[in-house]
């Protein structure tokens, strides 16, 4: 044998031993190796939560559904729907917008309408939920002043109609309320009335005056609450910067959107005139065709999936706060005539006037369950298209929860390193895919600063420290 050819099987035994040993690990699809990094530390979570119908309120039956979104998905922060279109200010209570006549509103507001949503909110008071709920009004508005615009003779008129429903819920009720919007999406139509960006912080500005001048200037508002992220950035935003009380009162920019993150709302706000200004995604889900017109979604794991994928990129692009559409199916009057809205993570049953739990539900609780209001979002290297992972530090808690989806048909094995973060005994698992909802996947132990753990494929997934 010549030295050349014992050369060439040297070398191709070289090639494959390095393959064996080292090329292996490094190219192996079903490996991922994380750095988290307690120091490296964004932005700080508000919460999550869900748009809540007060229509759907019916005595007790609404109450187990409240209570399982509080108690067993950690809904903390409540968008909380009062619809404009009918049975609202449908003849002027009077010719002077800047005086109430009580006897007019006093009548109005004690009628079913109105006590479904005053029953709601003390009920979610008494739950606890108080600065993290939100009033939302949402549909046209009544015919004399406008419908599906706001007529500029009237605005004052409207803004009338909208304080006095604060005025009595405070004053009358003793409701605790933290936040309002004024109106639903503005920048299209039926949702609320349309009104362009001049006009929105013009009725934004007028409504708050009028808070102020009645005592009521503690309330803080989530605006513009737009359909379109896009419209929110490029329009409306820019807007209500240009007016320094109206930001004065702002507590978060409010966006919606179906379609996941998709402008750089971050970064815009960032560089901003506000650049501590957060936002909120104040509706978010995966989109559903048909289920605003009563046609049934599927529900399945794959929308689920997508749905929080939206929501994940919404986190990683500095969102503080997601809630989600809806919490529970419901009717709208500014739907109609669909016999009913089937967006809910809640799924209502006629036949039984009761809820029960969509998988999205599932899907729901694996974020909001575990990624508790003041944590701060920390850094993940070495991520993988595999596999999307996002990981969150609890600092007076002393809590660290990582949670992602893996997007293959095979499972991974996932390694993890824990850098500036506390030394924690381990993480609990829990895993929701096609078949398993929540399910506890057992311990993971922590050696040092490492662990070590297997994510089965196709799934959402979760591990929460002890």
């Amino acid at each position: 044998m010549t030295r050349t050819s014992i050369y060439i099987i040297l070398l191709i035994f070289s090639s494959v031993v390095y393959s064996l040993s080292y090329g292996q690990t490094k190219s192996n699809p079903n490996a991922v190796s994380i750095q988290l990094d307690g120091e490296a530390r964004f932005q700080q979570i508000d919460g999550f939560g869900v748009n809540a119908n007060t229509r759907a309120w019916d005595g007790k039956e609404l109450e187990p559904a409240l209570n399982l979104l509080l108690d067993s998905a950690n809904a903390t922060i409540w968008r909380v729907i009062v619809e404009t279109v009918y049975n609202w200010e449908d003849k002027n209570d009077n010719n002077d917008p800047f005086s109430f006549n009580w006897d007019y509103y006093n009548a109005l507001y004690e009628t079913p309408k109105y006590q479904k949503a005053w029953d709601m909110i003390a009920y979610l008071n008494k739950r606890g939920v108080t600065k993290n709920l939100m009033i939302n009004f949402m549909g046209p508005v009544p015919l004399w002043m406008g419908g599906k615009v706001v007529k500029e003779k009237y605005e004052d008129e409207y803004i009338e109609m909208l304080v006095s429903f604060f005025y009595y819920a405070r004053k009358t009720k003793h409701l605790q309320i933290g936040l309002i919007s004024i109106m639903n999406e503005p920048d299209i139509e039926n949702e609320g009335p349309t009104v362009n960006a001049t006009q929105y912080v013009k009725l934004q500005r007028k409504f708050i005056n009028r808070m102020d001048s009645l005592g009521m200037g503690d309330i803080r508002y989530v605006s513009p609450d737009v359909a379109g992220m896009n419209n929110g950035l490029n329009t409306y935003i820019p807007e209500l910067m240009k007016d320094p009380v109206v930001m004065s009162k702002m507590a978060h920019v409010g966006l919606h959107s179906y379609g996941g993150y998709y402008i750089n709302v971050d970064s815009a706000l960032k560089h901003s005139p506000y650049p501590k200004t957060d936002y909120w995604m104040t509706e978010w889900n995966n989109w559903c065709n048909g289920c605003d017109d009563g046609i049934l979604g599927e529900y399945n794991y794959s929308f689920a999936a997508k749905s929080i994928g939206y929501l994940f990129e919404f986190l990683q692009h500095g969102a503080t706060a997601g809630i989600i559409w809806e919490g529970y199916d419901s009717y709208y009057e500014h739907h109609a005539p669909s016999p009913f809205s089937y967006w809910g993570i809640l799924v209502y049953e006629p036949a039984t006037k009761t809820y029960a739990v969509r998988k999205n539900y599932y899907a729901f609780q694996q974020v909001a369950r575990f990624v508790s209001p003041g944590s701060f979002r920390v850094a993940v290297s070495n991520q993988s298209d595999s596999v999307t992972i996002l990981a969150f530090y609890n600092e007076t808690a002393k809590k660290i929860s990582i949670t992602g989806i893996n997007k293959t048909h095979h499972p991974i094995n996932l390694s993890g390193t824990l850098n500036n973060l506390p030394a924690v005994a381990g993480f609990e698992s829990w895993v929701t895919n096609e078949t398993e909802n929540m399910r506890p996947g057992g311990a993971v132990k922590i050696k040092g600063k490492t662990f070590s753990t297997t994510i089965p494929a196709d799934c959402i997934f979760t591990l929460a420290s002890d």
